[in-house]
């Protein structure tokens, strides 16, 4: 009997104790997202419409585009590929601010070159610059293409047409530019010519005797355009 009672009483006891809140659940905050110059879904509206127009622009002897003062001492040779990852990088990141440095003060200039090195997408999208060149947006619809490299291994095609029209080109006459191959042979003897020089690496600068290949730092570049002045 007393063996019930003490065991009523500790029940009755623990019954009675407060009990313990549950913790209260805490939303946590979506991670903070690092912004890129890419654009992370396909967008056909153009980013800008004009690529520093207040620079000169015009082609080598060779047939190579280039932008600046084609007579400036120095001149920063571009090997890139379309579809290339770290080709875009440099465009978006590090390019602008070389031209607003060196290209747009008149001490270098800037010379294009085409690589074909990742298949057909990439020979379609060298064709279709040299077609919206035909327009004078070459370095605008170039710009387009690298802010959208990470997309234009779909429906390639379709997106570059979209792009050039949204730069203000025609789009019968550049589709029938594109669609007929026009620069084929130009784009391909540019690549040519690049592999005869060594190029097999994707970007690669020439600057004076000097050559970088891969994305380098902007303080990189600055280094080797002083040394080549020097020269």
């Amino acid at each position: 009997m007393r063996r019930f009672f003490l065991l009523s009483i500790f029940v009755l006891a623990a019954c009675a104790a407060p009990v313990a809140p549950e913790p209260t659940a805490t939303a946590t905050p979506p991670p903070t997202r690092i912004p890129t110059s890419t654009p992370t879904t396909a967008q056909s509206e153009p980013t800008t419409n004009r690529y520093f127009p207040d620079l000169a622009r015009g082609r080598t002897t060779e047939g190579y585009h280039y932008l600046g003062n084609p007579d400036a001492p120095v001149t920063i040779m571009v090997y890139s590929d379309f579809l290339c990852t770290s080709c875009a990088i440099y465009t978006l990141d590090v390019e602008p601010r070389l031209i607003e440095e060196f290209v747009a003060t008149g001490q270098a200039k800037l010379v294009y070159r085409h690589l074909l090195q990742l298949g057909e997408r990439s020979q379609t999208l060298a064709e279709a610059s040299e077609c919206a060149a035909d327009h004078g947006k070459f370095w605008e619809l170039r710009r387009e293409l690298y802010a959208r490299y990470n997309q234009l291994y779909f429906n390639t095609r379709e997106t570059v047409i979209d792009l050039a029209a949204g730069l203000g080109i025609p789009k019968d006459a550049f589709t029938a530019c594109l669609d007929a191959h026009t620069y084929k042979a130009q784009v391909q003897a540019d690549y040519a010519a690049a592999m005869e020089e060594g190029i097999y690496a994707r970007p690669v600068f020439r600057i004076g005797n000097e050559t970088m290949v891969g994305s380098q730092r902007f303080e990189a570049f600055v280094q080797v355009i002083e040394r080549a002045a020097q020269r």
